[in-house]
């Protein structure tokens, strides 16, 4: 039943209808025009005009029409099928299974039905092509999760073989679901003759003339007695030989070997097993791998007075880039040569129970890049003397609690806009209390904020033209509360780390003056997008993003794709997509200020054979996953016996709940011409009986 509520208190109505009354009575009591009218003309026109006055003034009270309707939500059945390359052999049989699921329920009244299709990551759908290179199950769950949080979800029906390679465990993702998941079990669980380079273990890079580790693993399924050639080869040329004799049907063993790096530049190495025959597939016969030879690692000096956790954080994030090289040092055991450095990052240093002044001034003075670290055991007032940019104006170690407000102005270097996701919610950072004041050609990164207060005063800041090298300055501790928050909301490191590398890369970066920089990856998975992204700087080396960049991109048989750069915020980016397994060379071109630059490289393109890991179905993974998730698991045969399971599930029904939909009345078309109308008859009437 509809009601009717207003702004205000609704205690205003009967000074409404008095108004319309009064104002009604105060027209028509003397008016002496319609002496000759009947008696109840006059009383028409009284109350039309009470009716009209009380309506507008009425409509002054904001009135609001709520009408309320019982709304019946029909339960939610979503299917997601596995669309990976390990379903490819059985692909006719899979399809079968999910057209029969999807005539069972697409045309039952009783359930909205829903499609989707997953392998490295889920999307609406039903068109099974088989192509995907890896499978996240848990990522699936996740999205489904995600997509209908807080609608009437009645089961989710999951088709697949259960063999997952990439992502989390999905048995303990299902622990976090509140409907059933019901799994069909596809794919052969028999264990067939089938020959597996099963791992291939290698350092992404390498020195030139040092010889590099390279583990591989090798599986034999049922093929006792038989014997495989495994071979290495490096640009068609054989590095490494071996006969592999198979003494069991359960066959595993690793193979450690070493290789040497004689010339810089990018190695690609295929790694094989000759074919037995009747094997299941070859396709996991074969490997390939890219190893990096660099000249030389960039060493990177890392000095307290007293370990630390921002230490640990740091340290776990640089390990990622192979280039680089960490060396830690309590500050009074430190002997050697700074100049063996590329970069030297400062925590706590210098503090007020170790000054170390002569090896500060040593630093603060050389040609090393440096990085310091103010924390509440600093001492402030050595700090401020090395003349780094950046004074404190403090000598009281009282600390504040800050977080970091993204200067999203900051053009030096292209830093992810989400990590202030981190910088912002992670616990806050210890810096000393103080007014602090830049001098010189500085950029500050993150701006210290105090209790959501935005102070203008510097949390990261570098310092580019201070002297003979690069100086950056953090004025607080505690980046390792990022480091662990970015791991609580994403459940990994990665803005954290692509953090600090982004930082550590610019700090011992050369002084290039190019105006026009292009970054690109030289190694890319066959299922991942080439992305390039530029960076175009104007004649005060400020980022720039309206220059138009080309960029063409050229396979190994001469065939040339143009794309052109894109603005994605404060980035200009390239997609060129997913493109096939090979090497490929690259050149991007754009005019600053009439002047034409260009900059080109190489890539390879390397194949992705996760899927051929194994060729045996884990059906293990989709009981353990449904009887979890309050359901159970079906086969391919069983699928009218999975519908009968559902359609009897008495939890798995329609939800009615009352739906209040509210329109403001002055909306009401009708009601304006209702009183239009109303008005329109008084007129007619006074026109009429001779008033006006």
């Amino acid at each position: 039943m509809p009601d009717i509520t207003t702004q205000y208190s609704i205690w205003f109505l009967p000074l409404c209808i008095a108004g319309g009354f009064l104002f009604a009575f105060f027209l028509y009591r003397k008016e002496t025009k319609f002496d000759e009218a009947p008696e109840f003309i006059k009383y028409l026109m009284f109350v039309l005009r009470f009716i009209t006055v009380s309506a507008v003034l009425f409509l002054l009270l904001s009135p609001v029409l709520n009408n309320y309707g019982k709304t019946i939500e029909k339960p939610l059945i979503i299917f997601a099928a596995d669309n990976s390359e390990s379903l490819a052999s059985d692909s006719v049989k899979v399809k079968n299974i999910a057209k029969q699921l999807t005539d069972y329920f697409a045309n039952d009244a009783d359930y909205h039905f829903k499609t989707f299709i997953f392998g490295e990551n889920l999307r609406a759908g039903n068109k099974l092509d088989f192509s995907d290179k890896e499978t996240d199950i848990a990522d699936a769950i996740t999205g489904i999760k995600e997509r209908f949080y807080n609608q009437n979800i009645g089961a989710v029906i999951l088709l697949s073989d259960g063999i997952f390679n990439k992502g989390r465990n999905p048995v303990y993702e299902v622990r976090n679901i509140n409907f059933p998941l019901y799994t069909v079990a596809v794919g052969d669980t028999n264990i067939r003759k089938d020959l597996i380079l099963n791992d291939v273990k290698f350092n992404p890079s390498a020195f030139l003339n040092t010889e590099f580790p390279v583990r591989i693993s090798v599986k034999a399924e049922k093929l006792k007695g038989e014997k495989t050639r495994l071979t290495v080869s490096d640009n068609k040329k054989i590095v490494y030989d071996k006969n592999i004799y198979i003494n069991s049907d359960n066959f595993f063993n690793t193979f450690d070997i070493k290789l040497k790096a004689t010339e810089t530049g990018f190695k690609k190495l295929k790694i094989k097993l000759s074919e037995i025959k009747n094997e299941l597939t070859v396709k996991n016969n074969y490997k390939e791998i890219i190893i990096e030879i660099n000249d030389r690692k960039q060493k990177i000096l890392i000095l307290s007075d007293s370990p630390h956790p921002d230490i640990a954080a740091i340290r776990e994030a640089l390990k990622l880039n192979r280039n680089i090289d960490t060396e830690y040092f309590r500050v009074n055991n430190f002997s050697k040569d700074i100049n063996n450095y590329n970069l030297i990052i400062l925590n706590g240093l210098p503090s007020v129970y170790n000054p170390a002044t002569s090896l500060m001034k040593k630093i603060s003075r050389g040609n090393i890049p440096v990085i310091y670290m103010l924390g509440i055991g600093s001492s402030l007032q050595q700090f401020d003397n090395l003349n780094t940019g950046l004074t404190t104006g403090a000598y009281s170690n009282a600390p504040d609690e800050v977080t970091g407000e993204f200067n999203k102005n900051f053009k030096l270097f292209n830093v992810n806009p989400e990590i202030e996701t981190i910088t912002l919610n992670a616990p806050p950072l210890l810096s000393p209390f103080g007014d602090y004041n830049i001098s010189g050609q500085s950029s500050i990164l993150f701006y210290r904020k105090i209790k959501n207060i935005n102070t203008r005063q510097a949390l990261f800041v570098f310092f580019t033209g201070t002297g003979k090298h690069k100086t950056a300055v953090i004025t607080g501790e505690g980046i390792w509360r990022w480091r662990m928050y970015d791991y609580k909301t994403n459940h990994n490191h990665y803005l954290f780390n692509e953090l600090i590398n982004g930082i550590v890369q610019f700090m011992m970066s050369k002084d290039e003056k190019s105006r026009f920089k292009i970054t690109a990856e030289k190694i890319i998975p066959e299922n991942r997008n080439i992305i390039f992204k530029a960076e175009v700087f104007d004649k005060n080396y400020k980022l720039s993003d309206t220059e138009k960049i080309s960029l063409s991109i050229k396979d190994s048989a001469g065939n040339i794709k143009k794309y052109d750069f894109k603005k994605y915020g404060k980035t200009l980016k390239a997609d060129a997509g997913k493109l096939p397994v090979g090497d490929y060379s690259w050149k991007a071109e754009t005019v600053i200020d009439g002047k034409k630059y260009r900059k080109q490289g190489i890539f390879t393109v390397i194949p992705v054979m996760t899927e051929y890991a194994t060729g045996v179905a884990n059906h293990n993974v989709l009981f353990n996953m449904s009887n979890s998730a309050r359901a159970g698991m079906y086969y391919g045969s069983d699928i009218s016996q999975l519908y009968e399971t559902i359609k009897n599930n008495d939890d798995i029904k329609a939800i009615s709940y009352i739906e209040k939909k509210s329109e403001e009345l002055i909306n009401y078309k009708q009601l304006f011409f209702l009183i239009l109308t109303l008005l329109t008859a008084e007129w007619f009437l006074r026109k009429y009986y001779g008033g006006y």
